[in-house]
């Protein structure tokens, strides 16, 4: 059975960025905030076309979605990065799933809300952040995330983990309600400019994240695994260009059983294309 939050249309990251290159605003990059440049603010406009609104292994709408986002972040250097992002979906056909609704789809259907705290220690990147999921079309309802991800930077591959503890949601979800997610990817330069990054990342959620999904008590499930390659073209030292493709399932019986992943799929073939502006 299907619940409210499987048809609805952000973060980041994944939470880690790195790990799923999927959509929300908390699968944004708050870390690129304390890399090895000058402290201060910056701002970041992003656009994503997707084949696909994937989340955690869910399919949100299984039709071509926009999803632009800002980022305003200030840089204090060695004490670390604050970050504020608003993110956004668009519905971009009268579809969404396999129904087929043109009042409700098509146009805006989630706005979400990011503050981040990010700092690097050592080889490590940490990351403390809160998410407010609000959804315009579904009578006001909102959910609240408070996460946390580590990563560990190094030239082999970089090993990562988040969880995201939904400690309030506007259908009454089971309070308890944690999703945890671990990967590893690494970033290749085979040209100036370019930058190609493979990855994958294995979800998991306890017993009331199962059944905030699928109505049922299922215990702990490895709920969802994703491998996928992203691809970023710098056009100008601002502008960038990018590209990915991700191949998602369901490891789980018993949640394909549930249908977990929603229109009646266990496995996606996904990606879309990508534009940055920093400055």
């Amino acid at each position: 059975m299907i619940t409210t939050r499987m048809i609805r249309g952000l973060i980041a990251l994944s939470l880690i960025s790195s790990l799923t290159p999927v959509v929300r605003a908390e699968e944004q990059p708050a870390q690129e905030l304390t890399s090895e440049k000058a402290s201060g603010l910056s701002v970041e406009v992003s656009t994503d076309i997707l084949s696909d609104y994937v989340w955690r292994g869910t399919i949100c709408n299984g039709n071509p979605v926009w999803q632009p986002s800002v980022t305003l972040g200030y840089d204090t250097g060695d004490y670390g990065a604050l970050s504020a992002n608003v993110w956004q979906s668009y519905d971009l056909t009268h579809k969404r799933g396999t129904a087929t609704n043109s009042r409700q789809a098509c146009g805006l259907q989630e706005i979400d809300y990011t503050l981040t705290y990010a700092i690097s220690l050592a080889d490590f990147n940490f990351e403390l952040g809160h998410i407010f999921y609000t959804f315009p079309k579904n009578n006001g309802a909102s959910d609240h995330d408070l996460y946390a991800t580590v990563s560990y930077d190094n030239p082999i591959v970089t090993p990562s983990a988040a969880v995201y503890w939904n400690y309030n949601s506007a259908h009454d979800a089971d309070p308890s309600v944690v999703y945890f997610s671990f990967g590893i990817s690494h970033d290749f330069e085979p040209i100036e400019k370019m930058t190609i990054s493979p990855s994958a990342s294995l979800g998991f959620g306890d017993n009331a994240w199962g059944k905030y999904i699928t109505d049922e008590s299922v215990g702990t499930e490895l709920s969802d695994q994703t491998i996928g390659v992203s691809a970023s073209y710098s056009l100008t030292e601002n502008l960038s260009l990018g590209a990915q493709i991700n191949y998602t399932w369901i490891p789980s019986h018993t949640l394909r059983h549930l249908n977990y992943m929603g229109c009646d799929k266990d496995q996606l073939l996904w990606g879309g294309v990508n534009l940055t502006l920093k400055f």
